[in-house]
């Protein structure tokens, strides 16, 4: 079986409170958190996990503490630590269609999509909590062909050493992306871990519509990982192929 590499991408940053991403653990505390997305290859295929921003002062609205510099638009940052163009992206995968992490889904035009059905529908129906995290310009038959979608009904494998897990908690339909890789399993985790704390400590996010589903997917996570990119994790640098260990 192939190893991939997987290297993470910052999108931008968003300053907050450190009990945002930890359910009230820190309240008081404020930390300028990343946007992750994640590049990964096996040599062959070139596979995006998430893709970041669509509007700046759009996401603003969701979260008045976002950051982004030129550098961290999605497609120079792409460009910058995978050297990739977007027409040369194969497959993305959205963890899940909150607005920081399928906002640039529109400039993949030639990637197919991969989505768990669930989601994609619960985009369109978002409970009230969820309301100003679903932007549907990120993801709507103007920004996503529907045949570029390949919508999934659980966990599949994409590609040898590629697979997806459904993790719902954060949002109804969310997954997360497990790469094989010679340091073992890296999981890019998406928001069900905001942070590598929310895993290793059991403690989950603070935006949570599900929550035992939230922790039966710590344990998947646990049960299947060595690594881990939460979708928020101050503690990766851009660019880094080393993640947080998974205890």
């Amino acid at each position: 079986m192939k190893k991939w590499i997987v290297k993470a991408i910052q999108a931008g940053s968003i300053v907050l409170d450190r009990s945002a991403m930890t359910h009230y653990k820190g309240k008081g505390e404020q930390i300028t958190v990343p946007i992750w997305c994640a590049g990964a290859t096996d040599g062959e295929h070139k596979v995006l996990v998430d893709t970041g921003i669509r509007d700046l002062e759009e996401y603003r609205k969701a979260e008045p503490g976002v950051i982004q510099t030129p550098e961290q638009d999605t497609v120079a940052a792409v460009r910058r630590i995978m050297g990739w163009e977007p027409e040369e992206v194969d497959i993305v995968i959205n963890t899940h269609l909150h607005c920081d992490h399928c906002g640039s889904n529109a400039k993949f035009r030639k990637s197919k999509f991969y989505i768990q059905k669930k989601e994609w529908e619960a985009a369109f129906a978002p409970l009230v909590p969820e309301v100003p995290f679903y932007d549907s310009l990120c993801y709507d038959k103007n920004a996503v062909n529907y045949f570029q979608w390949e919508f999934l009904n659980g966990d599949a494998e994409i590609l040898p050493g590629l697979r997806v897990i459904t993790t719902p908690g954060h949002t109804r339909g969310h997954q997360s992306v497990l790469f094989h890789t010679e340091a073992g399993v890296v999981c890019v985790s998406g928001d069900i871990c905001n942070v590598a704390e929310n895993v290793n400590g059991n403690l989950e996010p603070n935006i949570v519509v599900m929550v035992p589903e939230t922790y039966e997917s710590f344990q998947r996570i646990r049960q299947s990982s060595h690594y881990i990119l939460p979708g928020h994790e101050p503690a990766v640098k851009d660019g880094a192929e080393t993640f947080i260990q998974v205890l």
